[in-house]
């Protein structure tokens, strides 16, 4: 009875440690945490100065070798004017280093802001950061992609690509959060919110 006792709880308390560093993203209703960080232009971005002006879209992305982050990026680009024209800011959020970030606008000629989030800061405030795990990195590795190197000085994590609208009152209105790699919303979605 004492060894079936110990294994459950072992059980448990291992089932608690592996959920423990889930993202989960900031949730609907919740005060958007503010931020200042520079974009591709060099200007200084701060959330709370923007969004006293007009809600803003703010867009979590991997970097410029994801083909579903920059495609969701140029949908965004070919789409701007539905959302500057309804008085939305769109802000993506990236770990990529300058270089890797001067390839995404490259690729997606951003009239937006591409703003590099300095040591994960934005993305755990927003609670977006992914810790990768070694296999994770080696695969990303075998596929050319050394997030080390990519994301210098930054160390390699990930965002998970998700979508948060900020109203005026810094409250998030809509969210788009999903870990699952496979499933990102489209422009289509966005403009109907």
């Amino acid at each position: 009875m004492r060894i079936f006792l110990l294994i459950v709880i072992f059980c448990s308390f291992s089932c608690a440690l592996l959920g423990q560093g889930q993202p989960e993203g900031i949730f609907l209703g919740a005060k958007a945490p503010d931020f200042t960080g520079t974009d591709q232009f060099g200007r200084e971005i701060n959330l709370r100065q923007l969004a006293k002006r007009e809600p803003v879209l703010l867009i979590f992305y991997k970097g410029y070798w994801s083909p579903s982050c920059i495609r969701l990026l140029t949908r965004l680009q070919d789409s701007l004017s539905f959302f500057t024209d309804r008085q939305i800011s769109v802000v993506a959020i990236s770990p990529e280093s300058d270089s890797c970030r001067a390839l995404t606008l490259q690729k997606t000629r951003a009239g937006f802001s591409l703003v590099w989030d300095s040591a994960h800061l934005i993305a755990k405030r927003y609670d977006v950061l992914q810790e990768l795990a070694e296999s994770q990195l080696a695969r990303y590795r075998s596929g050319g992609i050394d997030l080390v190197k990519l994301n210098a000085p930054n160390s390699p994590q990930l965002p998970v690509p998700s979508v948060f609208l900020i109203g005026k009152d810094y409250t998030v209105t809509y969210r788009f959060f999903d870990p699952d790699q496979k499933k990102r919303i489209s422009v289509k979605e966005l403009l109907q919110q």
